[in-house]
């Protein structure tokens, strides 16, 4: 078995360190907590807009463009986390027709042009944050700086995660992911009402079980 995975860690590339390993995790649950906070804020304050529609209470400005600021900075401020987990919506065209060393350039020529679009957006990012703007939003009275903090931050995210893809490549081939829990497609041999079950969350009927009916 420690054959097995060896051999598949070196199809995929350089293994990768420890430290690095450890750090991504780090980061990827400060990322998961910024988003679900910005989540829940954005269902809470669409919440009070409703309330304010259908009852007395005042509607007030600032619940509406506090929600579409926490849009702006989750679609930001998550892409990196959804870059690394190959998480973002794709269309996957070459993965079945160029061979293994094909299918390896094209996805690092994208995850170029990602790094290089991303590494852009930051630029202006970082010049509209300190571009020492006097201007502030009309309702909330955030500086205009600031907003575009959290979206210049998710973008170097995203410059360092494709360049960690790149250097050390981590395949995810052969995955399916349900309510993001990893379904390899070995499951989906096995049985083909797996990613039923797992929707579900049920445990598909093993071989023995199905003999027996």
């Amino acid at each position: 078995m420690q054959a097995t995975t060896t051999q598949q860690e070196r199809s995929r590339g350089w293994r990768r360190p420890r430290w690095l390993v450890a750090g991504l995790r780090g980061l990827e649950i400060v990322e998961l907590t910024i988003g679900a906070i910005l989540i829940l804020g954005i269902v809470i304050l669409v919440m009070l807009q409703v309330l304010a529609r259908v009852t007395p209470i005042d509607n007030q400005v600032w619940t509406g463009e506090l929600a579409r600021f926490s849009l702006v900075w989750l679609s930001f401020g998550l892409a990196g986390y959804l870059l690394g987990r190959d998480e973002h919506i794709a269309l996957d065209v070459a993965d079945h027709v160029l061979p293994a060393l094909g299918q390896r350039l094209v996805k690092a020529f994208s995850l170029l042009v990602v790094a290089a679009t991303a590494a852009m957006f930051g630029y202006e990012g970082l010049d509209l944050f300190t571009s020492d703007s006097p201007i502030k939003s009309p309702a909330t009275g955030i500086p205009l700086a600031w907003i575009y903090f959290i979206p210049m931050v998710g973008m170097a995210l995203t410059v360092l995660r494709a360049l960690i893809e790149i250097i050390w490549p981590s395949s995810h081939q052969g995955q399916i992911r349900v309510a993001g829990e990893v379904i390899a497609d070995e499951t989906l041999g096995a049985d083909g009402d797996a990613l039923t079950h797992a929707a579900l969350g049920e445990i598909p009927p093993s071989n023995d079980e199905e003999t027996s009916r």
